[in-house]
């Protein structure tokens, strides 16, 4: 690689965007090696360039119009989704307040007491509160992942 750069190598690479060289830059590549090599490098990065842009396929109006369609109904089911999780679990929660706050005391003593009738060995009791928790977490990836 050479550590030389040549003054002309910004009007080259301009000239070479513009796909015309002049008379005078032309004779100033045959003279300076840095700009031959620039033109050869940018020459064939520019060619594939237009290459890529004359092959790329454009799809139609139609095709185009239909994604955006698409689009808009998957974003849109996504808000209403949100908005039905917002409101499941803002009425469970106004379920749970108002279980509790009518059968607050009632519910308390007779768990209290269920609990404690309950002899169950302590890996017993683990595998059931892993249970417990393991399923609807569980259910919820399984519903996520559609």
């Amino acid at each position: 690689m050479n550590a030389e750069r040549c003054q002309r190598e910004d009007e080259l690479l301009e000239s070479l965007g513009r796909n015309f060289i002049g008379p005078e830059l032309e004779s100033h590549l045959a003279a300076c090696t840095p700009c031959s090599e620039l033109r050869l490098v940018a020459g064939a990065l520019l060619d594939d360039r237009v290459q890529a842009i004359s092959e790329a396929h454009v799809p139609s109006s139609g095709t185009m119009w239909w994604r955006m369609r698409v689009r808009l109904r998957l974003e849109l089911e996504a808000r209403a989704r949100r908005s039905l999780y917002i409101g499941q679990a803002a009425t469970l929660l106004v379920a749970i307040a108002l279980v509790v706050s009518f059968f607050g005391s009632d519910v308390t003593t007779e768990l209290r007491e269920l609990v404690a009738s309950i002899h169950i060995s302590t890996k017993l009791l683990f595998i059931a509160a892993t249970w417990a928790l393991a399923v609807p977490i569980a259910g919820w990836v399984a519903i996520r992942q559609k």
